[in-house]
């Protein structure tokens, strides 16, 4: 970050490349050190969805299926979208277990607060995902109340699932403790990577992943606003590239293209101002321009003027 003639501020990060066979194509840093995929997952934590049937079951939309993978913003489509999962599932909001905050989208944030409501369950960023979980263990008929539990069999199939799309073996994956209360993964940057590549191909994948993974990729690329928002990364680069693309706590991001790549990347010191510039350089990188988005944004100060910059070195 520039202010002026300085550089005021500044953090560092790692970027794998890698093909769905697990070759790093390009690198910065250690990408085989440990990173948690925190909200980059949640591609692959919808994935029991379509494997179990319940998505055709409950006829779930592809708007659906997207907030299931979503760290959503907590706009009126996202609720309704979420809400609609729940009530074709026979279920409320009581049952989700995500935890709450305020909705991250501001002018969501503050016309909750006027209206003297506290935030819910369904206003957290990750309700869609629950609310997709949840779905899952009532089409396969197991406990709803210990969904979380990382012996759950829900949780022991996702582990499962993630292991196979990033090629790590499942003892592998060290698990911790994810914002919303269910597992998160632990992997080498470039084994994340790896799982994006396939996610985006379908490669070095048994078909039945494979299918789920095209059927979950096409919902988010169709619905990105789903998938985020106004005003977010996810929804800018899905809407001005071809990529699929999911952020995560942390300073993590991660994106996959049909064209045979994944890209994985984790600031090291989570500064979340640090990720749109550091991914939008790493993307160029790789010949993809993100229409409408700029590689480096102003500093402004409180008069709105420009006093300095925050791009990718």
């Amino acid at each position: 970050m520039r202010r002026g003639a300085l550089v005021e501020s500044a953090h560092r990060g790692r970027v794998a490349v890698c093909d769905p066979e697990g070759r790093i194509l390009e690198s910065v840093g250690d990408v085989e050190g440990y990173a948690y995929a925190r909200s980059s997952a949640k591609p692959f934590q919808a994935i029991p969805l379509i494997l179990s049937g319940a998505a055709d079951a409950m006829e779930l939309t592809g708007e659906e299926l997207a907030v299931a993978c979503a760290s959503h913003n907590a706009e009126a489509p996202h609720l309704v979208a979420v809400r609609s999962i729940l009530h074709k599932a026979g279920l409320s909001e009581k049952d989700l277990q995500n935890g709450s905050h305020p909705p991250l989208y501001a002018p969501a944030a503050a016309e909750l607060a006027r209206s003297g409501e506290e935030p819910r369950v369904i206003h957290g960023n990750c309700s869609g995902k629950h609310a997709g979980m949840l779905a899952v263990c009532v089409h396969e008929g197991w406990q709803k109340g210990s969904y979380r539990d990382p012996d759950h069999p829900l949780q022991r199939w996702i582990l499962e699932i993630v292991a196979q799309f990033c090629g790590v073996q499942r003892d592998a994956i060290l698990l911790g403790g994810d914002g919303c209360g269910v597992p998160v993964f632990g992997m080498p940057l470039g084994s994340l990577a790896t799982g994006f590549a396939r996610l985006t191909t379908g490669e070095n994948l048994p078909a039945e992943l494979a299918g789920a993974a095209e059927r979950i990729g096409l919902a988010m690329r169709r619905h990105p606003y789903m998938v985020a928002g106004t005003d977010r990364f996810d929804t800018a680069v899905m809407r001005g590239s071809r990529l699929l693309s999911k952020s995560g706590a942390e300073g993590v991001y991660a994106a996959g293209s049909s064209e045979g790549w994944g890209l994985a990347l984790k600031i090291s010191d989570g500064a979340s101002r640090a990720l749109r510039p550091a991914a939008l350089a790493a993307l160029a990188s790789l010949g993809v321009e993100v229409s409408e988005e700029p590689r480096s944004r102003a500093v402004r100060d409180l008069h709105g003027e420009a006093v300095g910059e925050i791009a990718a070195l």
